[in-house]
């Protein structure tokens, strides 16, 4: 008896636990449940003040002149604020996760497939950046030691992620984003001094020059943040006005993602080493910088775990808290795996990959969101499809298309896009396009006599 009590026991407070991080994955969030535009813009910075877009600004500076190197970091950051602003205005009108978007664009069952997708992948830039950290932490280096970096490192983020955005994200961001930018603008001042001012800086020639094409890197921009910009409605959904969503964007995007790489193009023009740890070493800030990526991995990591497991609750059916956990672990694994077989040319393979199959999500959903429901969902049962078949036929279909762009015409660029995503959703949807046309005009009302 007194152990079918304990059971029973046990069993309540798991469930109220689940309860308690759910942080409203599944239903439209509460009015009073949102949150100030300052705290949006720390959490939403806490994605781009990051040691992987510093990371991508030295991978510029390794390989392009100084203005090379700025516009692609312009470009990238560009295209993505437009596809963050598409996809942030949706969670924001309709105060809903990515996640419910999605079912409501790819029906029920449907949106399993872009979830899971969504997920993976949040956690695998989880799993990378947490490589980037414990690569630059003391004895990182050291298989051993390495793996308990990893170990520790993605159980505190997990732990972080499983709070929630008022009590987790928000704090996190509020904390590490003023400090990581701090120490790193400290450590750039001493790269320029070590390279012997701005101007050598500017007038540089490129440690790998050659190696890599404008196209490329930029579309690896692109690549880099289109996840993110993806799952911006669940940040945006906090947000109390549209303007909230533009204020945010140019934050996180405009500052954050491009700052970052500005400061990381001249770390990499400046030192010319690829190893970031070994970087910050040559210009004699070593424990700032450890201290300064060690850091800002809480406000990144944590937020790129609660975009999966936002995500992967709606593509396994789990609680968001086992979902977080199992997000741990698979990130847990690839900082490992990043950590040991060089970090810099596996984050940059990891990012070329994401291009094939991350940009037709966004494309899809805007095009249906804005085109076809005429900017407002019903997210009643009996309003959602099991499956929309348009929708997924228009995934699979992009992805094939992608795939051939990609390895057999070796396209850089159009397939890191959302544009193939949209018109082919658009095209298997011409009857629904055209009703929702034609609901836009008015009907004309007849003429009567006595108003000729």
């Amino acid at each position: 008896m007194d152990s079918s009590r304990t059971d029973r026991t046990a069993s309540t407070r798991a469930q109220r636990a689940a309860e308690a991080t759910e942080d409203f994955a599944a239903d439209r969030l509460p009015p009073d449940e949102r949150r100030s535009t300052l705290s949006i813009t720390l959490v939403r910075m806490g994605f781009t003040v990051s040691a992987t877009d510093l990371l991508y600004g030295m991978s510029l500076g390794l390989f392009f002149p100084f203005w090379t190197g700025v516009l692609i970091a312009v470009g990238s950051s560009l295209v993505v604020s437009v596809v963050s602003i598409l996809c942030g205005l949706i969670g924001q009108r309709e105060r809903i996760t990515t996640a419910l978007g999605l079912q409501a664009a790819f029906g029920r069952g449907g949106s399993r497939l872009p979830s899971l997708v969504i997920a993976l992948l949040s956690a695998g830039f989880v799993g990378y950046s947490t490589g980037i950290t414990a690569g630059v932490l003391p004895g990182g280096k050291d298989p051993w030691l390495g793996l308990v970096y990893c170990v520790v490192l993605s159980a505190l983020y997990t732990a972080l992620s499983i709070v929630g955005f008022g009590k987790g994200l928000t704090w996190v961001g509020r904390i590490s984003v003023p400090l990581m930018l701090v120490t790193v603008v400290i450590a750039v001042i001493a790269a320029v001094d070590h390279a012997g001012g701005i101007g050598e800086i500017v007038g540089a020639e490129p440690a790998r020059a050659g190696e890599a094409t404008a196209l490329a890197l930029f579309a690896l921009g692109v690549n880099k943040w289109m996840t993110g910009a993806t799952v911006t409605p669940d940040i945006t959904r906090f947000g109390k006005s549209r303007s909230t969503v533009y204020t945010t964007t140019i934050a996180e995007f405009m500052v954050g993602n491009f700052g970052f790489n500005m400061l990381g193009i001249l770390l990499g023009l400046g030192v010319r080493e690829a190893d970031m740890g070994e970087a910050f070493g040559i210009v004699g800030v070593g424990a700032l910088a450890t201290f300064a990526i060690f850091v800002q991995g809480f406000p990144h990591e944590v937020n790129n775990m609660y975009a999966a497991s936002l995500a992967g609750r709606t593509a396994i059916d789990l609680p968001r808290i086992a979902v977080n956990v199992i997000a741990g672990v698979l990130a847990c694994g690839l900082a490992y795996y990043g950590l040991t077989a060089g970090i810099l040319d596996a984050f940059l393979t990891y990012l070329g990959y994401l291009g094939y199959a991350i940009p037709l999500i966004p494309g899809i959903l805007v095009a249906d969101y804005f085109l076809l429901r005429r900017g407002r969902y019903d997210l009643s049962e009996a309003a959602l499809a099991a499956v929309n078949w348009r929708a997924v036929s228009a995934y699979f279909a992009g992805l094939g298309i992608n795939l051939i762009l990609g390895f057999g015409f070796d396209d850089k660029l159009w397939h890191t896009l959302p544009l193939t995503g949209a018109l082919l959703y658009l095209l298997f949807s011409l009857p629904q396009w055209r009703a929702a046309q034609q609901a836009r005009v008015p009907a004309q009302l007849p003429v009567t006599e006595g108003a000729r």
